[in-house]
């Protein structure tokens, strides 16, 4: 009969042990209610906490209904006035507050104020959230289809957000495509102070209706948000940009100054029906061209039918006081319907 050590026994218990109890999901949320829910917090956002349970997977509920929580992981926290924190979460002994461990010291914060949180240590597909959509119309009597597709891909870190989003619009008539339009874009924002960043972007674009093939454009501004909760963003941008026009049906190109002031605009509502609302308008007056001047507005409108899957619509209206083709309109609009789906 072969004999084992009673130490190696111990010590394989105590090592199996150690690996479940760190496997536990250790994050407590306390509800209102005064139910205390525990799993592991994933993300913060638009008012609504992302929360890994045992058992019953990932859920999700709204911040305001949250008394308080804890997690000894550590966190970016993003404040409704702008100013950010990093540290863990002990909670707190008054209704609605946190208290959150820093470097130096703790801090009290209302749980309500909090607009954003993300695991500092998380990978990068926790950080990455977006939306991808799916557009058509067809009239029999007039023989002419419509068709949009879109999508968006966000990123964040400590220091600054990114976003990825392009759209396609065509319009087909007898098989023939009579109208394109088709956007792309990369866009950076940069934390400065509070809630000053500095925005960097690139796009590419085309328009027939506006008369050229492709823009290519490149800029630089200054970011403030004027509203941050869980329910709102509004910030306003000004800026400048250079572009690069290559000219329908003609072998020549414009190079253009322009100047950017905008508005941006995000609404989002988590209780049935969810809504999601971004909308956007972005002014450019040209300083190579005088008496030009550009307008592009876009709104989107999605309401929640299932989970993570959307029906919706998105309008826009693009405006050029000086198209660059002599034969072009001076401005170009849509609406579509849309079916959208969204993660994270």
């Amino acid at each position: 009969m072969i004999k084992v050590n009673k130490q190696i026994i111990l010590t394989l218990v105590f090592v199996l042990l150690g690996g479940f109890l760190i496997a536990q999901k250790t994050d407590t949320i306390v509800h209102i209610n005064g139910n205390v829910l525990l799993g592991e917090i994933k993300t913060l956002d638009n008012g609504i906490i992302t929360f890994k349970m045992d058992g019953m997977g990932t859920i999700k509920f709204q911040l305001d209904k949250v008394n308080t929580f804890s997690s000894k992981k550590h966190f970016q926290v993003v404040m409704r006035h702008g100013i950010q924190y990093y540290g863990s979460f002990d909670t707190s002994g008054v209704k609605r507050r946190v208290m959150l461990n820093l470097l130096n010291g703790k801090k009290r914060l209302r749980v309500e104020n909090i607009v954003e949180m993300y695991p500092i240590k998380k990978n990068f597909w926790l950080r990455t959230s977006g939306v991808f959509s799916l557009g058509f119309n067809y009239s029999k009597g007039s023989n002419i289809a419509n068709l949009t597709t879109s999508g968006t891909v966000n990123y964040r870190n400590r220091k600054s957000y990114s976003q990825i989003n392009w759209s396609d619009n065509t319009t087909l008539q007898n098989d023939t495509i009579n109208s394109n339009k088709s956007d792309a874009t990369f866009y950076i924002q940069r934390l400065l102070k509070k809630k000053w960043y500095l925005g960097f972007n690139i796009e590419g674009s085309s328009n027939s209706e506006l008369g050229y093939d492709l823009r290519i454009l490149s800029g630089l501004s200054i970011i403030n948000y004027l509203v941050q909760n869980y329910h709102n963003r509004l910030y306003f941008s000004a800026g400048a940009s250079a572009n690069r026009e290559w000219i329908k049906a003609e072998d020549t190109t414009s190079d253009n100054i322009e100047g950017l002031l905008g508005f941006n605009y995000h609404y989002f509502k988590y209780t049935d029906p969810e809504i999601n609302i971004t909308t956007y308008v972005n002014t450019y007056p040209n300083m190579t061209t005088s008496g030009r001047w550009r307008i592009n507005y876009y709104l989107d409108a999605r309401v929640e039918v299932i989970n993570d899957f959307h029906v919706g619509l998105n309008f826009y209206y693009n405006f050029d006081s000086k198209p660059v083709s002599t034969d072009a309109s001076d401005s170009d609009y849509g609406v579509n319907t849309t079916l959208s789906y969204s993660f994270h």
